[in-house]
């Protein structure tokens, strides 16, 4: 949108929000993010909002949908069950653009960076507000949201696979050749997605991570959950504890693991005992850094997005970590020759 475009679209949402005209306001850029979202903070009168435009791009993409849509029905689903998400004052659905609360800029992300000697507290405050959703969702009573219209399959599983195979290792340039290497992988792949699809399901945000987890005042918010679907149980708990932009040390992350268990009271249902819990969890690490490996590697050749790529190594390290906790030694050693980071040295995580 050019600046312009941008204005007209603001006065036009003001004019909703406030029933009236609006002349004097301030729209700004903020850095976007891996999504076709652009935002914008809007000030005016003494108050900011957010101005959310939505590119109009085919849904599909890895089992997604409409996301314009699917924020405003998703929004008011988690509204209903007590959940803190942004409000939304005025929609422009022709415009695909809307007016939402400014919740402003502090994020789990941001509060870790800035006080890396309490990362554990503000991680397990997280823990919290997962387990916290998850109960609240357990007892819903309505199942037509966009997310219950849409589920994590094996196929959908096996496409993210591919895309680690695809951008981690055949748009990567090595010496070594790859031919044949994806019919190998394709089978333990394809066990793994089996084993994944059989898990207990439930409403998942699908990238419940530092980034997307904001804390005004004493209170903490869910954005960014248009993408919300079916998906295992432990999905969310991965998005947090295996989060590629914050590293938890082994002991870290085996302490924050116990707490959720001991503190999310559905988890306690699906699973048997947390030895099986615990299996899960590494079970859709594998298959979920995987992913965000190949699609790190994807931003950066595709899209010109550079502050993707620091993210790459410590996310690798999750995947390592996993096979080994799995005891996934074959699909180590098919992976080792074509990932030098396996072969770095670097501490697992």
């Amino acid at each position: 949108m050019t600046d312009f475009t941008i204005d007209l679209t603001v006065f036009q949402l003001l004019n909703i929000y406030k029933k009236r005209k609006v002349l004097d306001f301030f729209a700004e850029p903020l850095f976007g993010d891996a999504s076709g979202r652009a935002y914008h903070r809007v000030s005016f009168e003494g108050e900011t909002a957010l101005l959310m435009t939505v590119a109009d791009v085919k849904p599909g993409e890895f089992g997604r949908g409409d996301s314009f849509n699917d924020f405003i029905a998703i929004d008011g689903f988690l509204k209903n069950n007590a959940i803190n998400v942004p409000r939304i004052y005025a929609v422009i659905p022709e415009l695909r653009a809307m007016l939402i609360e400014d919740l402003g800029d502090t994020t789990l992300f941001k509060m870790i960076e800035g006080d890396r000697v309490n990362k554990v507290h503000y991680v397990k405050e997280a823990v919290g507000l997962l387990a916290d959703t998850q109960t609240k969702i357990y007892s819903r009573t309505e199942f037509n949201t966009p997310a219950d219209k849409r589920k994590f399959t094996k196929a959908l599983f096996m496409e993210e696979f591919y895309h680690f195979y695809e951008y981690m290792i055949a748009k990567r340039v090595y010496d070594v050749p790859y031919t044949n290497l994806w019919s190998k992988l394709e089978k333990h792949f394809s066990r793994i997605s089996s084993e994944l699809a059989r898990l207990p399901y439930c409403f998942s945000h699908r990238d419940f991570q530092s980034k997307n987890i904001m804390k005004r005042g004493g209170d903490f918010y869910i954005i960014d959950f248009q993408d919300a679907l079916m998906a295992p149980v432990v999905y969310d708990a991965v998005a947090l504890l295996r989060d590629s932009y914050i590293e938890l040390k082994p002991d870290e992350l085996d302490s924050l693991l116990r707490h959720l268990w001991n503190i999310d009271k559905p988890m306690q249902e699906y699973f048997n005992d947390y030895n099986e819990f615990e299996h899960a969890f590494y079970l859709q690490t594998l298959q979920r850094k995987m992913k965000d490996a190949g699609r790190f590697v994807y931003l950066n050749q595709v899209k010109n997005k550079e502050w993707f790529v620091p993210f790459i190594l410590p996310t690798l390290g999750y995947v390592r970590n996993a096979l080994v906790k799995l005891e996934e030694e074959k699909i180590l050693e098919l992976l080792a020759p074509f990932i030098p980071e396996f072969r770095s040295g670097r501490r697992e995580n």
